[in-house]
């Protein structure tokens, strides 16, 4: 080959496509960033709740201060910590989330793949036969193939990007699962020890009432009670006898509900020797502003904005040409034993390549992407303002269940002093059964109430550190380390 015609087949053409990506680049380029300022600025409150938190938060100087150390006033709690290292491992919904996040890793593996230089290597060997001579031919190949596409405007690039913002989506998904499957399963730990206490609450009621019946029946026949008091009696045993029943219910459906959240079949016979804690407030709340990097949930959503602005970047560039560098190295011969003994064939190929007519698919696909991200950045200020209110809401709960556990028990107390008085009367004959039954029913509620109290302090106290989050990422309860 002459360096004229050299220069006509290959060099030629390439310069000419050279020229038309350089003249392309005076066209608008990559797509600058669709997400809107409301998202990029939120409005948030400077602190959380009352004045009295703005005090504590400038003495405390808390941006330096994890958000909270021992929220649940334990400091070792070896069966619970267990319980949570097991259903990490085992959970289903773990499990699915962690597959979720093998794919989103595979996919930013292709995505970057793109990116590359594709080369491929291929060989054939054909046999032809003609009837008109019954001779054959033979025939083999060696080819190896490269292509290389030109990012001109940022297509590939926002496709990485996406994907690459979808992977750590993902991995703020997991981090968000494993810490409500925490919370989930403390909150359940808790649940069953409460109707644990409550059983074994039932079960004396019953036997006290079984032993007043059988007292008050003596004391009938022996012409010292009423036929109405033996009628009251009994109607409080079989009362008594149902709420043991109801009570039983109670405690096998919280023990399925944990060994669910364990993986284990829910039999319903799990139970736990341990006691409902008692809360001290000794964590530092922050300001609202935390929960941005803090909550793994709307880390995802952020992120989820960030690649849906990087695909409205790729479909933008989808509208205009694609570039691409390919190449061709080739053997043939007839024996292949003389294939690499045959003269090397080469090609080099610019092609450049634009839909004329695509009746609006292509701009429709880019208007649809941006409604996309406009559906995604709302998704995260709705989430967002719901984060803020939950806190509040959740501390203000805080207070107002200390407040009533601190009044029922004072009337837990007097209902325990009105008992021991009114049965004092009742052997002297001052008061009726009746109002021992009553008084006895009130301190009854009364204990029960107590006991939901506790439960619904430490409930509250762990959906509180699971909505304010953590710096990274994990739940700091002292239970799981």
């Amino acid at each position: 080959m002459t360096t004229h015609s050299y220069f006509n087949i290959v060099l030629k053409p390439t310069l000419l496509c050279c020229a038309l990506i350089s003249g392309c680049t005076s066209l608008p380029s990559q797509h600058k960033s669709a997400i809107s300022a409301s998202s990029l600025e939120p409005v948030i409150a400077a602190q959380f709740n009352t004045v009295e938190t703005q005090r504590t938060f400038a003495a405390q100087n808390s941006t330096s201060l994890p958000l909270y150390f021992d929220g649940l006033g334990q400091k070792t709690h070896p069966l619970l910590n267990k319980a949570i290292l097991t259903a990490l491992a085992d959970n289903h919904s773990i499990i699915e989330q962690r597959a979720l996040f093998a794919q989103a890793e595979q996919r930013r593996i292709i995505s970057d793949a793109n990116l590359g230089f594709v080369l491929s290597l291929s060989t054939a060997n054909a046999i032809a036969t003609s009837t008109a001579s019954n001779a054959s031919t033979n025939s083999n190949s060696l080819s190896l193939k490269g292509s290389l596409e030109i990012d001109v405007w940022g297509k590939l690039d926002a496709q990485s990007r996406a994907a690459q913002y979808d992977l750590a989506s993902a991995k703020a998904n997991l981090r968000q699962s494993e810490q409500s499957l925490i919370a989930n399963i403390t909150g359940a730990w808790y649940q069953l020890i409460h109707q644990q206490k409550l059983h074994q609450l039932v079960i004396e009621q019953e036997q006290n009432t079984d032993n007043q019946q059988l007292a008050i029946e003596e004391s009938y026949q022996k012409g010292l009670s009423d036929i109405s008091d033996v009628y009251l009696a009994r109607g409080n045993s079989d009362i008594a006898e149902t709420s043991t029943i109801n009570a039983a219910d109670s405690l096998f459906a919280a023990a399925r509900k944990l060994q669910l959240l364990l993986a284990q079949y829910p039999n319903g016979e799990l139970r736990i020797a341990g006691e409902l804690t008692q809360l001290s407030i000794n964590y530092t709340l922050g300001i609202p502003a935390n929960l941005l990097t803090n909550r793994a949930d709307l880390t995802a959503s952020w992120l989820a904005i960030l690649a849906q602005d990087a695909s409205v970047a790729s479909t933008y560039a989808e509208q205009f040409p694609s570039f691409m560098l390919s190449g061709d190295l080739s053997l043939s011969s007839a024996k292949l034993s003389q294939l690499f003994s045959q003269n090397l064939a080469w090609s080099l190929l610019a092609s450049i390549s634009q839909s004329l007519v695509d009746n609006g698919k292509k701009a429709a696909t880019y208007q649809l992407s941006r409604a996309v991200l406009i559906e995604r950045e709302q998704e995260y200020l709705q989430a967002l303002q719901q984060a803020f209110s939950q806190v509040e809401g959740l501390i203000d709960s805080e207070k107002s269940i200390a407040k009533q556990v601190q009044l029922n028990r004072q009337i837990l107390e007097y209902a325990e002093l009105s008992l021991a008085q009114i049965k004092a009367q009742y052997r002297n004959g001052i008061a009726n059964y009746q109002q021992v039954l009553s008084l006895q029913h009130q301190l009854f509620e009364n204990q029960k109430g107590q006991l939901s109290l506790q439960l619904q302090q430490i409930e509250n106290r762990i959906e509180l550190l699971l909505a304010l989050g953590s710096p990274d990422h994990k739940i700091h309860y002292p239970e799981f380390k």
